[in-house]
């Protein structure tokens, strides 16, 4: 247990799951759907583990960047009919079942996503369709495989083309129209296309997918303060909610004084006075960035 936990009486981060796989490489740490047999579609486990995942790793102060894929040839092929299949129980009917227990399980996903502080990178390959999509589009970047195809697949079952915040990411991300033919139109999406949209930050080869998101991810680590960082997409994910230019520029104001004020903000700032420059080179640890 860390002096972190100890102190803040908080329990020992542990990521014991069936469907969902997570490998710590120092700060980052890579979340995989696990149930690569069934394309990795949601069912009630995979989304109830990638659920209790997010919201306990949001206070481990050892995780600054995560990076989400998919094992196997699909990142996500939407929700798992099997379960859908499944008779609600005994004091509740199915539609009381699909409202309070299936339809919020899904959308809790990207509420918790996004209030997740820790940046999200997709690695993305094979299939994202309805719900994997709206995943995808959670993401706040994205590496996609040269295999990845993304469609609005719940358009094919005579459901809505929205679901999962579908709706509020991908027009913001690809512009209106072009959301537009996304989600009223269940045909895929290949990657390059997406990323002449802006979709992607990056395509490249499936094998490499993986890969290619964790160099990002230590590059981000590397560069910045885990505060910071934190604060960062904070703010980012607030501008989304056609939050004022004024709110904006007050939170960014508070932000700033706030991560000034932590020993890596102090730190930073010596570090970038010319008349340390010898103290830094002497003494690299001094200056590290490790507030939470």
């Amino acid at each position: 247990m860390s002096v972190y936990q100890e102190a803040y009486h908080l329990p020992e981060f542990t990521y014991e799951y069936e469907k969902l796989k997570i490998e710590q490489r120092g700060p980052v740490y890579i979340c995989s759907f696990n149930d690569a047999g069934n394309l990795n579609a949601m069912s009630y486990q995979q989304m109830a583990e990638f659920n209790d995942f997010l919201i306990k790793v949001r206070m481990d102060k050892d995780c600054r960047v995560i990076v989400l894929t998919g094992e196997g040839k699909s990142f996500c092929a939407g929700f798992n009919l099997n379960d859908l299949a499944l008779d609600p129980p005994e004091d509740m009917g199915r539609i009381q079942r699909d409202f309070y227990i299936m339809q919020r399980m899904c959308s809790d996903q990207i509420v918790n996503m996004r209030r997740c502080e820790q940046p999200i990178i997709g690695a993305l390959r094979g299939y994202a369709v309805g719900g994997g999509l709206s995943i995808s589009c959670a993401c706040d970047m994205r590496i996609l495989g040269e295999s990845f195809k993304m469609n609005a697949g719940y358009l094919s079952i005579g459901y809505t083309g929205t679901d999962m915040g579908g709706a509020f990411f991908l027009p913001k991300i690809v512009g209106y129209a072009r959301a537009c033919e996304v989600l009223m139109n269940p045909e895929r999406f290949g990657a390059q296309k997406l990323l002449e949209w802006g979709f992607a930050n990056k395509v490249v080869a499936d094998e490499d997918v993986v890969e290619e998101a964790v160099k990002l991810a230590e590059q981000i680590c590397a560069a910045t303060a885990p505060f910071g960082l934190r604060l960062t997409k904070e703010c980012l994910q607030s501008s989304l909610d056609g939050t004022s230019f004024e709110n904006v520029i007050k939170m960014e104001n508070r932000n700033q004084v706030l991560a000034s004020n932590t020993n890596d903000g102090i730190m930073g700032t010596l570090k970038m006075n010319p008349k340390n420059r010898e103290d830094v080179k002497a003494n690299p640890e001094k200056y590290a960035f490790h507030n939470m």
